[in-house]
C-alpha cells in the first residue's frame, strides 16, 4: 500500500525515525518522502508524483484528500469538506453523503484548534486503513510494514496466521501482525492529538437482505445496471490525468469495462499479461474481445518476479497479497514504461461478486452449516496441514468464522454468505491486492461505484443464476462482447452452451470429491491449465533456508518439514507461494532476512 501515516500524541517518534520507517517504501526513483508537522501530529507520505494526494487548508483545519472522488469537481468537494469538517453544518460520517461520493478515498482532517484528527474512508473502505494497538501514541496508516517499523510491531497473530493459510486471508479486523488492526468498512477514526487516544466508531453497516428490484425483469434490471455502470466508467475516464488502460483477461469482468468504455465513447487501450502460468485461453480471447470492438490491445510478455520483486511486493502488501501474484510487479512496470505520461489502470474487481449469483450451491439451514460451507469453499490448505504448520486447531479458525457471520445483519443465511464473500474475501484480500497495484499507478474498478453496488445487490439472486443477468448486461453494454467465449467456461456468455456448462459446474460443486477428480479434465477441455502449476526450486530452497537457518515461533519447523518441505511436489505453486509469503514476512523482521540472498533469483 502507498506510504501514508498519521502519528499523533505527546510521545511520537522523532522526525528522523518517522522518515527512516518510510524509507524502505520508496520503491523506485519516482518516490519521495514528505511530511506535515503541526504540534503533536505528523502526516508522513512516501509517494510518487502522480499518486492522488492533496492538501486543503481552512484556517486551523487542514484536510488531506487521498484518492479520487470521481463525481465531484475540486471546488464542489472543497465546499463540502469545509461544511462538514470545519463549519460543522453536517456530519463528515453521514452515510447518505458518503453513499453519494463515488470514489476510492480517505479524508484525513487535522483540526489544530480542537486537537483532533478525524479519518474517514469511502463507504466500502477500498483504500485499506490500519491502526496500531498497544502503542503510547496514535498510529494509523495505509502500509502495514511502515506501521510495524514505526510502532515496533514485530509479533504476529497466531490465529490470523492460521486463517491466512486455511482461507487465504485473516478475518474481520485481524492482520498478520498482532498489534496492527484493519479498519472495518463503515468505520472511522478520531484521534486526540494531545493524548494519542484513538476512537474507532461505526457509521454504516451493509445489509443485503432486501432484493427490492425483484419485480423488474432481467432485461429491465440489466438495462439499469448497464446505465449506472457506464456512468461509473465515464466518471473515472473523465477524471484520469492521462491514459486509460484496461487490464484485460478473457473472462467477463474486464470485458464489461471494455463495453462501458465503448458505450460512453472514451479513449482507452487494453493490455493483457502473458506470464508462464497464465491461461492461454485468457490471452487468446482478450485479442478476440478487442478485435470485436476495434480497440487497441497489447500482449505483454511478463517474466517471473525476481527476489527483489518479492521483497517489494512483501513491503507493499504486508503479506496480504501473496507471492503468487508478484508477477504483477514486472507487468505493471512494463505498462508504465509503455506510456509517456500518467496512466490509470482498470480491473474488473467486484464483477465476479456483484453480477453473478454467488449464493451457496447447497441449502444452508444453520450457522454451523454456513461455517462448514465457508471452510470448504474458501480452503487454501487443509485443516490438518494448517494445524501441523501453526499448532492452531481447526476449532479456533471455525470459531472466528462463526463469530464473523453471526454479527452480520442479514436474516437469510444465504445472504450472510454473500456478505462474507464481499467483505471478507474482497475486503480482507482483494482490496489489498488491488492496492498493491497502486504503488505503480492508480487502479480502479467501476464495479465498486456505490450506485453500481446498490443496484447489483437489489437484483434477486434468481436472476443472476447461470449468468443470466451478466449476459443481459453485456448485451446492453456492447452486444459484440456477449458473443466472444468466456475463458472460464469456453462458450459465449449469451449462449445456451454457457448456461448449461455453468449449471453443470454448480452441480459438481455440490459434490467436492467428484469435482476434484474431473476438474483437470474440464480445465483442459476449456483451454485452461489442466494440471495444477508447480513451483520451481527457488520457492522451496528459500523456504527451506528460512525454516532451518531462522527458526520461527509462528511456524512449526517440524510441521513444515512434514508437509511442504518433505513433499513439495504434492502442493501447488499457489500453496507454496502462500507459505513462502508468510515465512518471508516473519523472517523480514530478522537482522538479515533470508529472501535478500535471493534478490537475483527468478521465481517462476
Amino acid at each position: 500500500m502507498p506510504g501514508i501515516s498519521v502519528v499523533a500524541g505527546m510521545s511520537i517518534p522523532a522526525d528522523d525515525d518517522i522518515e527512516a520507517a518510510h524509507r524502505p517504501s520508496l520503491y523506485d526513483d519516482r518516490y519521495t518522502f514528505d511530511s506535515y508537522e503541526a504540534g503533536h501530529c505528523s502526516v508522513a507520505r512516501a509517494l510518487y508524483p502522480e499518486y492522488p494526494f492533496r492538501q486543503v487548508t481552512f484556517g486551523d483545519c487542514t484536510v488531506f484528500v487521498e484518492g479520487v472522488v470521481y463525481n465531484r469537481d475540486e471546488e464542489t468537494l472543497r465546499a463540502e469538506l469545509e461544511r462538514r469538517f470545519v463549519d460543522g453544518e453536517a456530519s463528515p460520517v453521514d452515510p447518505t453523503w458518503l453513499r453519494d461520493l463515488d470514489g476510492e478515498f480517505v479524508f484525513y482532517a487535522h483540526d489544530a484548534a480542537a486537537g483532533t484528527v478525524t479519518i474517514v474512508p469511502d463507504l466500502l473502505g477500498q483504500l485499506p486503513l490500519f491502526y496500531a494497538v498497544h502503542t503510547d501514541y496514535a498510529l494509523v496508516g495505509r502500509n502495514k510494514p511502515i506501521l510495524a517499523r514505526l510502532g515496533n510491531c514485530a509479533t504476529f497473530d497466531r490465529v490470523a496466521v492460521a486463517e491466512y493459510l486455511r482461507l487465504g486471508y485473516a478475518l474481520a479486523d485481524r492482520t498478520l501482525y498482532a498489534d496492527l488492526r484493519r479498519l472495518p468498512q463503515g468505520h472511522h477514526i478520531q484521534i486526540d492529538t494531545d493524548t494519542g487516544a484513538q476512537a474507532i466508531d461505526q457509521h454504516y453497516e451493509f445489509d443485503f437482505d432486501d432484493e427490492r428490484n425483484a419485480n423488474a425483469t432481467v432485461t429491465e434490471n440489466a438495462r439499469e445496471f448497464a446505465r449506472r455502470f457506464t456512468n461509473a466508467c465515464r466518471r473515472r475516464a473523465d477524471s484520469a490525468p492521462g491514459e486509460n488502460v484496461v487490464l484485460l483477461s478473457g473472462g467477463l469482468d474486464s470485458r464489461a469495462i471494455l463495453g462501458g468504455f465503448e458505450r460512453c465513447g472514451v479513449s482507452y487501450s487494453a493490455a493483457t499479461r502473458d506470464f508462464e502460468h497464465d491461461s492461454r485461453a485468457d490471452i487468446d480471447l482478450a485479442r478476440e474481445l478487442t478485435d470485436a470492438v476495434g480497440s487497441n490491445w497489447d500482449r505483454l510478455p511478463t517474466p517471473g518476479p525476481d527476489g527483489s520483486d518479492l521483497l517489494a511486493h512483501l513491503d507493499m502488501g504486508g503479506g496480504a497479497d501473496p507471492f503468487g501474484i508478484a508477477h504483477m510487479q514486472p507487468f505493471l512496470r512494463q505498462i508504465r514504461a509503455d506510456h509517456d505520461g500518467p496512466v490509470w489502470t482498470y480491473t474488473g474487481d467486484g464483477g465476479d461478486k456483484l453480477v453473478p449469483d454467488i449464493s451457496p450451491v447447497v441449502d444452508i439451514e444453520t450457522i454451523d452449516e454456513l461455517v462448514s460451507y465457508i471452510m470448504q469453499s474458501e480452503e487454501t490448505f487443509t485443516a490438518e496441514d494448517v494445524e501441523a504448520m501453526t499448532g492452531v486447531a481447526e476449532a479456533e479458525v471455525r470459531a472466528d468464522v462463526r463469530e464473523t457471520v453471526r454479527e452480520y445483519p442479514e436474516t437469510s443465511l444465504s445472504k450472510r454468505f454473500v456478505h462474507y464473500e464481499l467483505f471478507q474475501r474482497a475486503f480482507s484480500w482483494l482490496f489489498e491486492a488491488t492496492d498493491t497495484n497502486r504503488n505503480h499507478c492508480w487502479t480502479t474498478s467501476p464495479f465498486y461505484a456505490p450506485d453500481v453496488v446498490d443496484c447489483a445487490m437489489s437484483i434477486p439472486d434468481a436472476q443472476k443464476r447461470r449468468y443470466q443477468l451478466y449476459a443481459a448486461v453485456l448485451k446492453q453494454l456492447s452486444p459484440e462482447l456477449a458473443t466472444v467465449p468466456n475463458a472460464n467456461f469456453g462458450a459465449p456468455p449469451a449462449s445456451v452452451t454457457h448456461e448449461a456448462r455453468v449449471a453443470l459446474y454448480n452441480v459438481l460443486q455440490r459434490h467436492p470429491a467428484l469435482f476434484d477428480v474431473v476438474k483437470p479434465t474440464i480445465k483442459s477441455l476449456l483451454g485452461l491449465n489442466g494440471e495444477a502449476d508447480r513451483a520451481t526450486s527457488p520457492f522451496v530452497d528459500c523456504l527451506r533456508d528460512q525454516v532451518t537457518r531462522n527458526p520461527q515461533s509462528m511456524l512449526d519447523r517440524e510441521g513444515l518439514e512434514q508437509t511442504i518441505l518433505d513433499d513439495p511436489e504434492s502442493y501447488t505453486r499457489e500453496e507454496l507461494c502462500h507459505v513462502l509469503t508468510l515465512a518471508s514476512l516473519i523472517d523480514n523482521h530478522r537482522d538479515v532476512p533470508i529472501l535478500t540472498e535471493y534478490r537475483s533469483e527468478e521465481f517462476v
